[in-house]
This record gives C-alpha cells, structure tokens and sequence, in this order.
C-alpha cells in the first residue's frame, strides 16, 4: 500500500494529486504550470528541486540541508566514497525481509524469495546527499511557474535548466522530471557492460561515450538553447563484433513534433544509416536479450506508448550513495568479475539506504505496443533519478527488476545513474550497464557540430 507521508500540506497535496492523475490519465488536454502560491514552496516547505525538506517523523531520514559533502578527490580523480568508516544499521535478509516488506519493491521481494542464499541489502545511515548549482535551482523555480505539457503529454513545452514540474500533477510529469534530471552539462565515459548468465558467465559490451546536455547549459537561455534534453555519441570498442560501430542520438524534448534522430555506423556495412529502431523495446544487442533501449538510464526516451499514473510517496530502501561500487570497477578486470555475481551483483559492495521516493506506474497504451506491458518507477525525490523499477510481462508477472546505484557525484555537484541492473527474474540472467572502468569525467561537454552525422563519418574512417 502507497501511504502518503509527511507534513499535513504535502498529504492534502498528495491526495488531490491522485485525483487529479485518474481524471487525466489519458486524456488529451494542457497539464498546466503552478501558480505563485504554489511555486513558493519551493522556497519554504520544499527544496528547490521539489522534495520534502523535512526528515521523517521517526528520524531515519533526514532533513534535506543542501550541504554539499566536504570530501576530497581520490588521487587518481576518482570519487571518494565520503561514507566509508560507517556500518551497517540493518541487515535484510531472506530470513526476515518480511519484517520490512512496507519499505521493499515487488522486485526486491521476488529476489529475497527467488535467491535466498545469496541476495541480502546492507542498510547504511540516510545522507541525503543531492545537490545542484544554484542557477539551476533559479530555473527549476521559473519553470514551476512557466512550464506545461502539450495536450499529448509527449513535449514539454517552456522550460529550461532545471527540473520541469517540482511540483508534479500527474505521472507524466514525474517521469519528464527523471528524463530532465540535473546530469551537468556533459559527461564522458570510459565504460564496459555485462550481461551476467545464470551460471557466472560474463559478456561484454562497452566503449567511449560522449554526451552532452544542452538543456543544462550554463551559457544558454530558454530562447537560445536548441531544444535537445540530450546529444549522445557512442564508439563501441567490446564485444570484437561491434567493435568501431558507432551510435549517435539527438534526443529532443519536443517528443511530439520531433521524435529521437539516431544514426549508426556498422563496419561491415562501411555506410552511415538512420537508425529508427534504438529506442522503445527493441532489444540492445549488446545485453543478449536482456534488456531493451529504453531500459538504459532505468527509462529514456519517448513516454508515448504509456498511460503514466501517478501513485504517490512511500519510504522506501534504494540503492544511494554507492560510491564505493562504482569506484571499485575502476580495480581491474577481477574486481568486475567480484562484484558481478549471478543473478545480480554482490551484496558485499552494494549500499542501500531509505529514502522517500515517487512511485508511478506506466501500462501500456490502447492501441500501442511495448513488451513491458506495465512498469512501475521508483524516483528518488530528491535528484529524480529512477532508482528502482518493476517490470511486467503480458500476463501480468514480474519479469525483470532494476536498480541504479546512484553515484554521489559532489564535485558537480548531483546525484548520478551508474551501473544500473536489471535482472531477469524468468531466466536468472541480468544485464549491468554503464560500469565505469575510469571515473567518469563532468565538463561543459562538446559542441553541438560534434553530434552529427558528418562526424560519425570522421571517427568511422579513423
């Protein structure tokens, strides 16, 4: 059962949110921006992002300070783990997971059953950790007042640099939010992926991505920007396969008018393609069937083919500053080997703590398709990163669960995705992507000239 927490104005809130969500779910009308009253909160009750300031009532979540951890770089620029003298506050396991099933995922159940000799969560203190600069809490604040969806629900219309909809309505605009979270302005990344079989056997994937953020540029306005959420450009280097191909994806935040450009580089080919497939369900050749393309980020892309319904907030255990997982992939080949256990990864490196997450459901759309007939998205509410998901077949069973270690990236600062899983629960296998093997380096990004097809041309020739 969804309970609605907290102070007596975020309840009232939360209850004519509900509402508000069954009588829209589908319908083809504006979803409106807050008025001034509302927006205020932002500067009394709630963070600027949209989260609740106050602890809970019991103390095991804290109040949200705004505070950035005082931690310094590793020596090799990698992200320190700022929490690594603390223990454990609570140990879950099969044995007595029952005893906290108010604060599980469906999907953290199904492993406690499915895997009881080996899945455990390791509960640490609650740090909420999030961030961001302040022009971006300025933005978020303008965009509460100014920003809407269009009567699709699939383009967002009037905002930039910041969270689009703190002060959510519905489920569509709690999943904008995690589309248009705080990222910086761009990121490259040295990675590998896995899909982990039953019996420990290991594929892998990975190469060099570049990724840029024009919705976040710090130079740009809402009338300059060029109306892209996000610029990615991808080189694969493993498996043998596919190495030199090359992926580039414009995503737009106008999903309506302009859906998702991609192109594709495949060297036996020796040409430059459209490539309208790498998006929704179709399936990523580089998981073995394990995971499609809008699984990556725990959900990307297009919201069209769902109806999103908003369920409320719940207290609820994630993965969270797990900076101690993420840096140890840096190790070497071994470590990767340590960690990536079967049937999902070890225990021994993850962190979880509790922390108050939105909970919206998506189920598939008359007349559209997806393989996932229905999922259900967890969303930190601080950073609005998914951070744990459930995912149906047809039928209506439990298929896949997913879960993102959020990296405390505090030199940004934010709250970032990395190395998120998703396990198979029909076939015991899981796919774990974005694993950084070098820290993943924040800076302004490329420039716009860098993600186009011309260019994947130039890097398919060297």
């Amino acid at each position: 059962m969804i309970k609605t927490i907290s102070n007596p104005h975020t309840r009232k809130w939360l209850i004519a949110a509900s509402l508000t969500t069954a009588g829209l779910c589908g319908s083809a009308m504006s979803f409106a921006a807050v008025d001034a009253e509302t927006a205020a909160r932002l500067k009394n009750d709630l963070t600027p992002m949209g989260a609740e300031r106050v602890g809970n009532t019991d103390g095991t979540i804290p109040a949200w300070t705004g505070q950035v951890v005082d931690a310094k770089l590793a020596a090799d620029g990698g992200r320190i783990d700022p929490f690594s003298d603390e223990k454990s506050v609570v140990q879950i396991t099969a044995g007595n997971y029952q005893q906290h099933k108010d604060k599980l995922t469906e999907g953290q159940v199904a492993l406690f059953e499915k895997y009881p000799e080996s899945f455990r969560m390791d509960v640490y203190p609650t740090h909420r950790t999030h961030a961001a600069p302040q022009y971006v809490y300025d933005n978020t604040y303008q965009n509460a007042l100014r920003t809407k969806l269009d009567a699709t629900g699939n383009s967002v219309e009037n905002a930039f640099g910041g969270i689009p909809f703190p002060i959510p309505a519905n489920g569509s605009e709690v999943i904008w939010n995690h589309n248009l979270r705080w990222l910086g302005e761009g990121a490259f990344k040295e990675y590998i992926s896995l899909t982990v079989q039953p019996n420990g056997a290991l594929s892998y994937g990975g190469g060099d991505l570049w990724e840029t953020y024009p919705y976040y540029a710090k130079n740009s306005t809402i009338d300059t920007f060029n109306g892209n959420l996000l610029e990615l450009f991808l080189v694969y280097d493993k498996p043998t396969r596919r190495k030199g191909e090359v992926i580039l994806v414009l995503d737009p935040m106008d999903q309506a008018n302009t859906p998702r450009q991609a192109w594709q580089y495949i060297p036996g080919q020796r040409r430059v393609r459209r490539a309208p497939t790498i998006a929704f369900d179709t399936p990523n050749p580089q998981f073995n069937g394990q995971a499609t393309y809008d699984n990556a980020f725990m959900y990307n892309g297009s919201p069209e083919r769902y109806d999103w319904k908003l369920i409320g907030k719940k207290e609820m255990y994630i993965p969270y500053n797990n900076n101690r997982l993420v840096q140890a992939f840096s190790e070497g080949d071994d470590k990767v080997r340590e960690i990536a256990t079967p049937h999902h990864p070890n225990p021994d490196y993850s962190r979880w703590e509790l922390h108050r997450v939105w909970v919206v459901e998506a189920t598939v759309k008359d007349g559209k398709r997806h393989v996932y007939a229905k999922r259900r998205f967890y969303l930190d509410e601080d950073s609005w990163a998914v951070a744990a998901t459930d995912i149906y077949d047809g039928r209506g069973n439990l298929w896949r669960v997913g879960f993102a270690n959020l990296l405390n990236a505090y030199d940004l600062p934010g709250t970032l995705i990395r190395g998120n899983w998703h396990t198979d629960l029909q076939n015991g296998a899981y796919a774990f992507n974005e694993i950084d093997i070098k820290p993943i380096k924040l800076y302004k990004g490329e420039e716009h000239g860098f993600y186009t097809p011309s260019n994947v041309r130039k890097q398919s020739r060297r």
